[in-house]
């Protein structure tokens, strides 16, 4: 059987940067960390490597920076919800006291025909306060509360097992009796939890706003967040950045971070992400708010840039700490090295300006510009002929007649100021222009569990960050790359990354049940859904040759003319193929792509042909209809080959 590898950039069981906890303090100031400056690493590049490419979110991306916005948000805000950590049991926790249902308990009640046991309501969950359970409590639950007690909670807390192996009883684990604090709960993170779920949960969902009671069982507002979460624990998504495991972080004697795993995000893949994704798309994305090892994953719904400047290379470097070494040997000729940058900028000047200049605008006197001119002219005091020569030291220079201390302070000032005194960047060897940048971001925080709606108090779970940072351009001014600036350096996030659609998470849960039950608390809050919305389905029959073992792959398209604001959209395809783990499908659309096939990550890879009935694609969700619909099928191995025989493409529309 053939080895079928995940591919970069897109995560399939998102549960692996799971976390999150209450908001730390938000980042802000300039100060410049303390140490001796570096001299320039002469070739160093570090522009953003094949983690931190914006290419990764595999969309249409515009990367001058003329045509991003400087501010914008999301039409609709992301909501708030709790993270359900695992020391409280996930969305198994009976958050609303002990004699109250869990939302996992609820689900079991209501949809997988679990009765609860007589007495079992006298039966005690762990108390992570006290320490103390009844284990005939986690004998008793349902199928969707046991997986998440055993998957996403504190099962090995309760399973009288020693699963660390260090002597010490689950009881005792739990207290830390015995035992070092991070070993508490039996190592289980205090912050661990479905941070991760509820962000891209937040931005692709509508957010729940009512009770409903169903089979006689209550769902609370947070109950139905919980349950939706839940089910964003897998997601297909793309993502920039990657994780830093250091609890240590090292700098160097800038104060730059030296580890390259804890420097990304590369702020100039951050600032082409969040203008392109919120401000031309209008689209939220999760961010990683923090870089070292804990994860604290939140939607981003907005931003603002208070500064965009464009600054020289010098200013650059001052801003980054980095010392320009001046270089040069011998003895100084009024403060000046041969060899060095300056004496390269004089002779720069001295060997190439007019007459003119020397007098007019270097202001020299004439005759010291008479001076040099001559002796570049040579014996024959004829400019063009086979004797002229160039000075190539300070010491010619200051030979011409009447050129004193003074006249050569001119001279190295006005070569500065020309940026005729050779400077290269101390990082990206590709990068002519610099832009400084001081962005404001906004994103949610979490809130604890409620009854009630908390979309009108939002503004209460907002937050900001203040980010500083240095776009490096191209003489295009497209932006190839940055570096963190001042306190960004120590406080910026670590990876970025997009949702595209929800791939299951508890298997006792559905989330299509849960999506009708937000649908009703929605329809009892806010009156039901107006009469606007309509259904919309497109098919291609087209059949399309998929080319064997092609990046480029092969693509068909639906050119769709009618208009309105998509609500939910969906796929059904039909493909041939002999082995179904060689080929990805992705679906294009106004610069964004959803991935709706991956055989690499694909259960029995090995079986022929991929049929798809009505997969949701709630990427698009909130974007126009109108436009190219465009199917991109690759085949990524040698010698089975296959068809596109058919797609259809499923939408409710807004008018």
């Amino acid at each position: 059987m053939r080895t079928i590898e995940k591919s970069l950039g897109v995560l399939v069981a998102m549960a692996l940067f799971g976390g999150c906890g209450e908001a730390v303090g938000t980042v802000d100031g300039d100060q410049t960390p303390d140490g001796e400056q570096k001299s320039i690493a002469d070739g160093k590049a570090d522009a953003w490597n094949f983690r931190n490419d914006p290419k990764l979110f595999r969309m249409d991306l515009d990367y001058n920076i003329e045509n991003l916005p400087r501010s914008a948000a999301t039409k609709n805000t992301p909501w708030s919800a709790n993270y359900w950590p695992y020391y409280k049991d996930g969305i198994n926790d009976r958050w609303q006291g002990q004699s109250e249902l869990s939302p996992a308990e609820k689900y079991d009640k209501a949809f997988n025909g679990w009765v609860p046991a007589e007495g079992f309501m006298d039966l005690k969950p762990l108390n992570t306060s006290t320490c103390e359970f009844d284990a005939a409590y986690y004998q008793g639950i349902g199928p969707a509360a046991t997986w998440t007690t055993q998957n996403k909670g504190i099962g090995r807390l309760v399973d009288g097992i020693d699963g660390d192996r260090d002597g010490v009883d689950d009881a005792d684990e739990c207290s830390g009796a015995g035992n070092n604090a991070e070993s508490q709960y039996e190592n289980i993170g205090t912050w661990w939890g479905i941070c991760h779920a509820w962000a891209p949960a937040a931005i692709m969902e509508p957010e729940p706003l009512g009770t409903v009671v169903r089979d006689g069982v209550e769902f609370t507002v947070s109950d139905q967040k919980a349950l939706i979460i839940q089910q964003w624990d897998k997601a297909s998504a793309h993502m920039v950045g990657g994780r830093c495991n250091d609890k240590e972080i090292e700098r160097d004697e800038t104060g730059r971070i030296s580890n390259s795993e804890c420097r990304d995000l590369n702020p100039g893949a951050w600032h082409v992400l969040v203008t392109n994704m919120i401000g031309l798309a209008g689209k939220g994305m999760v961010i990683e708010r923090v870089f070292d090892f804990e994860v604290w994953n939140q939607p981003l719904f907005g931003y603002d840039i208070t500064r965009q400047e464009e600054i020289s290379l010098e200013r650059a470097h001052e801003l980054l700490n980095v010392r320009e070494d001046e270089g040069g040997e011998g003895e100084p000729v009024f403060g000046v090295y041969d060899g060095s940058r300056t004496a390269q900028g004089v002779l720069n000047l001295v060997n190439g300006a007019t007459f003119t200049v020397l007098d007019d605008e270097v202001g020299l006197r004439s005759d010291a510009a008479r001076g040099i001119i001559e002796f570049r002219n040579g014996e024959d005091g004829k400019a063009g002929t086979r004797d002229d020569r160039e000075f190539s030291n300070m010491t010619q220079v200051t030979d011409v007649n009447r050129l004193g201390e003074s006249a050569f302070g001119s001279l190295v000032e006005y070569a500065k100021e020309k940026n005729l005194v050779p400077l290269e960047y101390a990082y990206n060897d590709e990068a002519t222009r610099f832009i400084e940048v001081k962005m404001s971001s906004k994103w949610i925080t979490e809130q604890h569990p409620t009854t009630y709606r908390t979309d009108t108090s939002i503004d209460d779970y907002t937050r900001s960050d203040h980010y500083h940072y240095i776009l490096e351009l191209d003489d295009a001014g497209e932006i190839i790359g940055g570096e963190w600036v001042g306190s960004s350096i120590m406080g910026h996030p670590d990876f970025v990354w997009t949702g595209t659609a929800s791939r299951g998470g508890n298997p006792h849960l559905d989330i299509e049940t849960i999506r009708d039950i937000i649908r009703e608390g929605r329809e009892d809050v806010l009156g039901p859904a107006t009469p606007t919305s309509e259904d919309h389905n497109y098919i291609s029959a087209e059949r399309v040759e998929i080319p064997d073992n092609d990046v480029d792959g092969v693509s068909s398209s639906i050119k769709i003319s009618d208009e309105g604001t998509i609500t939910s959209a969906s796929i059904s395809l039909n493909i041939e193929h002999t082995y179904r783990g060689d080929v990805i499908v992705e679906l294009k659309h106004g610069g964004i792509s959803a991935e709706v096939y991956n055989g690499r990550t694909a259960e029995q890879g090995w079986e022929d042909d991929i049929v798809l009935e009505n997969q949701a694609l709630e990427v698009f969700n909130g974007t126009e209809l109108s436009g190219d619909w465009e199917l991109v099928v690759q085949d990524t191995y040698a010698q089975d080959t296959g068809a596109l025989e058919s797609f259809k493409l499923s939408f409710t529309v807004e008018n």
